[in-house]
């Protein structure tokens, strides 16, 4: 079976945000590179015929290393000496960065120096990433009456969400609203936001149900604000800070509700 493998982003959507930290470029390679992911080998500007490629090892003097997958020998021969986009993707998102000097070594392997610039991007709109355990992070589900439910986020992407709620305890109709939403987190909080509900299933327990829902006509905070979050939790996990994940979130800190 073929590799899976997905496109670069064109430089205009790469935002300085995306970039991982220089310090952190190495740890960031490693712990993705082990779990063996498919690597896409694209032109600096023709996108149309990448090369597949598996990311085998990564070394501080001799960079990456990466196994090619059905690639001819003239295909090979032509990389050597060249500079390539390189996207890796895996649970944690897509990672796009340029693969400069590549070099086929004595095992018929491509090798290329190590990045200096790495950018930590997002699949698609719809990709959802799991928040860490953090029992003060929680999603306020506002029922009307001044009445609100608690519920526990299962995972979060950047147009929706997922929601883990005490069964029977508000109406849930796939193609319903919820409305005045918020995440909170100890005194921070974001805006009011409206979902609407896409799907239901039975939770882990008997008595959880988990609802599927998004953003309905999103305002432009909550669009900057779904974006921070998943970028916040996406940039924890890359960095083995997830202790610590709610650092770098842009709600409105220190205020009290």
């Amino acid at each position: 079976m073929p590799l899976q493998l997905y496109s670069p982003e064109v430089s205009k959507r790469l935002n300085a945000s995306f970039l991982v930290e220089q310090r952190h470029i190495f740890r960031t390679l490693d712990r993705e590179i082990q779990r063996g992911p498919a690597v896409g080998i694209y032109g600096l500007e023709d996108w149309l015929t990448p090369i597949a490629s598996i990311a085998l090892h990564i070394d501080p003097l001799e960079g990456l290393i990466l196994k090619p997958d059905q690639v001819s020998s003239k295909a090979l021969s032509e990389l050597i000496d060249t500079s390539k986009i390189f996207i890796l993707c895996s649970e944690n998102g897509k990672y796009q960065f340029t693969g400069k000097k590549l070099k086929i070594n004595e095992d018929g392997n491509i090798t290329c120096e190590m990045p200096t610039e790495i950018y930590h991007i997002q699949r698609r709109e719809s990709f959802r990433v799991i928040p860490p355990v953090d029992e003060s992070f929680k999603l306020i589900i506002g029922l009307g009456a001044g009445q609100e439910l608690l519920g526990n986020v299962v995972d979060v992407g950047r147009n929706g969400l997922q929601a883990d709620i005490r069964a029977g305890a508000t109406e849930v109709t796939v193609g319903g609203y919820w409305h005045t939403c918020y995440f909170e987190r100890l005194s921070s909080r974001t805006a009011y936001f409206d979902v609407m509900i896409k799907h239901q299933y039975q939770g882990n327990d008997i008595g959880r149900v988990r609802v599927g829902c998004e953003l309905y006509k999103p305002k432009p905070q909550t669009i900057r604000e779904f974006e921070n979050l998943v970028d916040t939790i996406q940039k924890a996990r890359a960095m083995s800070n997830q202790k610590k994940w709610y650092l770098d979130l842009s709600w409105w800190k220190g205020q009290i509700f």
